[in-house]
């Protein structure tokens, strides 16, 4: 059932048919099942790591502000999409649909709520590549990330931005990550989990990250909206940023998944009480509206677009 064949004429000559794809009836069922099957064991592997999480989430926060520095940039760029381009430093994008790497977007799921980010690179070429490029390559294209960044149709805006950010987690350095592995490796994955794993056909997949190595792959995973576009659960990498974001910690620095160069995402919400701001370089803006600075007292101004 459900061959598909092609018929190719040349010149008039005789058809040629080429077979495309077959599946039966049987075939369909059994991915479908697999399909739920791997639906409902993401949603409880989900939830057992979320409850013993709980346990010790304080715990796993204190290791994480404990790990934190500041950090100052000069001359970043920021890339936003054209429809804020006369406020570049606006966030209202990076919650929309399932978000960005570090936090929550408003299309996961209905138990989590979206907060914003703003997410700066460390030069044009990064800048472009992260925002446009949603997905790495695969091995056999011959574009590269680059090339499909640069002739992406979207309009798009570029700018400079400078800044101090008082307490940054540093995931450049993986040694940040010891204490809290030390913690999450020692959560169990029930049997009834194992069995849905194995049911599930998830294969050689860790239950449970027991490496800091392991770690740093998952939050850096080039495939990261893979969890909340298929699963409506967040990824890795969003949990850990709703952790610093939770322990008013005002932003991550990480490399980058294309240029492996320095990226920053920031979270305007914590700067109150903090000497945190980011700013725009350069010359005075298009209009006097558009706002030049946020810190403690204009990070409000992230979240307004009109």
């Amino acid at each position: 059932m459900g061959a598909s064949h092609k018929k190719i004429s040349r010149n008039g000559g005789s058809n040629a048919t080429y077979l495309l794809d077959s599946t039966n009836i049987k075939e369909l069922r059994q991915a479908k099942e697999i399909n739920e099957k791997k639906l409902r064991f993401s949603w409880a592997h989900y939830s057992d790591l979320a409850s013993q999480r709980h346990v010790v989430y304080s715990e796993l926060q204190n290791t994480i502000i404990a790990n934190c520095t500041s950090f100052n940039f000069s001359k970043w760029q920021r890339a936003v999409k054209y429809k804020y381009a006369l406020h570049p430093l606006c966030t209202i994008g990076s919650y929309q649909f399932t978000g960005g790497r570090f936090n929550y977007g408003n299309s996961i799921n209905t138990e989590l709520s979206a907060f914003p980010a703003l997410y700066i690179a460390q030069d044009k070429d990064t800048a472009i590549q992260e925002h446009l490029g949603q997905e790495p390559i695969s091995n056999g294209s011959k574009l590269t990330p680059r090339d499909l960044a640069l002739t992406a149709t979207d309009s798009e805006a570029l700018v400079s931005v400078s800044g101090q950010i008082e307490k940054v987690f540093d995931l450049t350095n993986k040694n940040n990550l010891n204490s809290f592995v030390d913690l999450i490796k020692q959560f169990k994955p029930s049997n009834h989990l194992i069995q849905m794993a194995r049911e599930a056909k998830m294969g050689k997949m860790p239950l449970i990250i027991k490496s800091v190595a392991k770690l740093l792959d998952s939050l850096l995973d080039p495939h990261w909206r893979s969890a909340p576009d298929n699963y409506d659960i967040p990824s890795n990498s969003q949990i850990f940023g709703h952790m610093c974001y939770t322990a008013s910690i005002e932003g991550i620095l990480y490399p980058s998944k294309f240029t492996k160069k320095h990226c920053l995402v920031v979270f305007p919400n914590n700067f109150p009480n903090t000497s945190s701001f980011v700013t725009l370089d350069g010359e005075l803006p298009p209009h006097g509206n558009i706002p030049t600075r946020i810190d403690e007292h204009s990070y409000k101004l992230c979240e307004i677009n009109d």
